[in-house]
């Protein structure tokens, strides 16, 4: 199905070296898309509401987004959401719309190459891992987290272990993906959000939801090894190509009708300190970087805005329009497949 009201320029994917900024809008209802190169917005597509996650997958060229609620936020929201919105990166069209019913209120998103699966953090079945069949875009079972809100989720890089970040619940999840349980928790005593996996598979790192606390994690004993002291509550996280964690802050209390600016705090996790602080844009939510480690990239939710940091100096070098609530940015090349 296409949306009547989307949008592509005349720059659409075509060069094998073209690479692409893409931003899940929750309260826009859109997916925008920029050139990385220049900045510039190459498409704009429509989705249902509240569109919140997004990745990409390269064998098919493809982006699945994850609808998560009718209106609001994880602490107050309406109806849930109950769909995948799949986008052909070719065209910059919607070409599917994957009814998950009846698992609802999809989050977090990550693809297993190696199973050909998509798996979902969903806050229904008392919260659960939803895993997606590729092939056929249908669920193909689910594992148990115990947690309500399985909101964040993180996968070693051999695919054989995933961790979810339940919010308030005071413990991660530990889930085994090749027999499908959970095997164990990761103490959370004031809960967690935002969590990923060092690129070497050996450590998690998870940030607290109510301390301003970075958590290390030994990923072959799930056992935590240490904290790093944050300047304010963290919120969403990064590992860039040189090894440090990006980490951004709402700096609460904040409001919609009044923004102020976030930040974001770069760890380095040898070293468990603090490195560098950023201002950015206000609600900064989403972050990643090129491949390449050259730059930062933040969503900032409440202006709608993009934030790009220049990573060796530090520097913020461009800000950029984008939608309402702008939730989720990935950083794709879709030609390399």
């Amino acid at each position: 199905m296409t949306h009547d009201h989307d949008h592509a320029h005349d720059h659409a994917p075509a060069d094998e070296a073209a690479r692409f900024l893409v931003t899940a809008n929750q309260l826009g209802h859109t997916v925008t898309v920029l050139d990385a190169a220049d900045l510039t917005e190459v498409a704009r597509v429509a989705t249902p509401p509240e569109p919140h996650m997004v990745v990409f997958d390269a064998r098919r060229g493809l982006l699945y987004v994850a609808i998560t609620y009718r209106d609001g936020f994880y602490d107050a929201h309406g109806d849930h959401g109950h769909e995948i919105a799949v986008i052909d990166t070719a065209t910059w069209r919607t070409v599917d719309v994957l009814d998950l019913a009846p698992y609802a209120g999809p989050h977090d998103l990550h693809i297993d190459t190696g199973r050909d699966a998509l798996y979902v953090a969903c806050e229904s079945h008392g919260g659960c891992l939803l895993v997606v069949d590729l092939a056929t875009r249908r669920p193909a079972g689910h594992i148990p987290t115990r947690a309500p809100g399985p909101h964040w989720l993180a996968v070693t890089p051999d695919h054989a272990k995933a961790y979810t970040g339940n919010k308030e619940a005071p413990f991660l999840s530990v889930l085994d993906l090749e027999t499908r349980r959970m095997t164990g928790t990761v103490e959370m005593p004031t809960g967690s959000e935002d969590l990923e996996v060092s690129p070497d598979g050996r450590f998690l790192y998870a940030n607290d939801r109510d301390r301003p606390l970075l958590h290390l994690v030994e990923t072959a004993t799930d056992r935590e090894v240490g904290t790093v002291p944050l300047p304010d509550k963290p919120h969403r996280l990064h590992v860039t190509p040189a090894g440090l964690v990006a980490i951004t802050h709402f700096h609460f209390p904040w409001d919609f009708d009044k923004p102020h600016p976030g930040s974001v705090t770069l760890v380095d996790p040898d070293a468990r300190a603090v490195v560098h602080r950023i201002t950015v844009g206000a609600g900064p939510l989403g972050i990643t970087s090129d491949p390449e480690g050259r730059h930062l990239y933040v969503d900032n939710a409440n202006d709608g805005t993009m934030t790009v940091i220049d990573a060796a100096t530090c520097e913020v070098t461009a800000t950029v329009p984008l939608d309402r609530g702008a939730h989720e940015v990935i950083h794709i090349q879709p030609s390399a497949r």
